[in-house]
């Protein structure tokens, strides 16, 4: 059988791309390791094997405020069609630590483009009047964005999105891909367990391990940093304590620790509750090799990322019971300009989607969406250019 598509991952950016595509077209195959399967074999890995991550709206600019946007604005049409729910709107709380910055100028202005909406706390007493829980500096300033900003369930996001893939048609493989070549007009796409696939047209979503397993013939200029987040187990009268706890994104840039995000806790399908934060941290690192990063899954417990995380966690919730912490590790990928790529990667129907420069998650839905439209259509949506995605290539 030759597919008119294949889509190559099962994360974030793939399904919603699979998704899009299998509206019009009905023979197309998504590939790509589950959970399980992922952590049995060792070989590839992914950071979406999670229960909250933060949405907000406003981004770091107006790509991908944009982008945050439209993925917001798509997902109870989703729970709709699919029947999962995974978008809670509990909104966002922004916070600087510091006087006001650029950052805040920018994000107002950012907002007002796509009238955003959102509360401005000008003080740090007033961030204290709309949630004591917290505790900042004296010199702390911020803003609560309202719904739908909040938190996404990314497991569940996935499995909303491959729902909607199977009812239009779409046929879902639980291999690891380990070679994209060209025969015969086609594309065959070779797995691990020797099973082969072929395509007219294909697309890759492999996030941190695209230039990795024979995907590509010309490496993508991508930089793939650790990361560490540090889940604390609560019991769940301190899950209730702070149920009306919203994500937070604190905008701290000290030599120890940048850039925090924090999620209340949240019922597991374990039974427990966690609440989760992760940050830059001076321990994170870049890796070189594919061996690197399934050392750093599954072997590496060198350094103790836990301190660090943990300390700032009692700053900002002194209050917290805590039961238990533990690490999770994850990887972040970064491209040369900072926003995703999107493109041909051959002129021979070859097409990549990645990159999210740690923003990923909140905007996958229209990531996907625009890949899916180049794929088809060989065009960006309005809003949304070609030098906005541009693949960058290593020398």
């Amino acid at each position: 059988m030759i597919y008119d598509s294949v889509v190559i991952g099962r994360g974030l950016i793939g399904s919603s791309a699979a998704k899009y595509i299998s509206r019009f077209q009905k023979n197309v195959a998504l590939i790509g390791p589950d959970e399980e399967t992922a952590f049995k074999e060792g070989i590839v890995f992914a950071s979406h094997y999670d229960q909250a991550r933060i949405q907000s709206i406003v981004g770091k600019n107006e790509i991908f405020t944009l982008l945050n946007q439209q993925s917001a604005n798509e997902y109870s049409a989703l729970e709709e069609e699919s029947g999962t729910r995974f978008h809670s709107k509990e909104g966002c709380l922004i916070v600087n630590p510091a006087a006001t910055d650029s950052y805040q100028n920018e994000y107002k202005e950012l907002a007002k483009k796509i009238d955003v909406k959102y509360k401005v706390f000008d003080n740090v007493d007033s961030i204290k009047s709309f949630n004591s829980d917290f505790d900042f500096p004296g010199s702390a300033s911020g803003f609560f964005e309202a719904a739908p900003a909040g938190t996404i369930n990314p497991r569940l996001l996935i499995k909303a999105r491959s729902e909607v893939f199977k009812k239009n048609g779409g046929e879902i493989f639980n291999n690891i891909v380990n070679g994209v070549s060209f025969e015969k007009g086609v594309i065959k796409i070779s797995c691990i367990d020797n099973k082969i696939f072929y395509a007219k047209k294909v697309l890759l979503a492999p996030g941190a391990f695209t230039n990795f397993s024979n995907l590509v013939k010309r490496k993508l200029l991508l930089k793939l940093k650790s990361e560490t987040t540090i889940w604390v187990k609560v019991n769940a009268q301190e899950a209730e304590r702070l149920s009306s706890l919203p994500p937070l994104l604190y905008k701290i840039d000290e030599p120890e620790i940048q850039d925090i995000y924090l999620v209340r806790p949240i019922k597991y399908p374990d039974g427990n509750y966690y609440l989760k934060m992760g940050a830059n941290i001076p321990t994170d690192f870049y890796f070189k090799n594919l061996e690197e990063i399934q050392n750093w899954f599954l072997k590496d417990k060198s350094v103790d990322n836990i301190t660090v995380l943990l300390n700032a966690l009692k700053s900002i919730l002194p209050r917290l019971l805590i039961e238990e912490t533990f690490e999770k590790k994850c990887i972040v990928t970064y491209t040369k300009h900072g926003q995703p790529y999107i493109g041909a990667l051959e002129n021979n129907g070859l097409y990549i989607a990645g990159g999210g420069n740690g923003y990923g998650a909140m905007c996958s839905e229209a990531l996907g969406k625009i890949a899916a439209i180049f794929l088809l259509e060989n065009k960006f949506p309005p809003g949304f250019s070609e030098k906005d995605f541009i693949p960058v290539f290593e020398e």
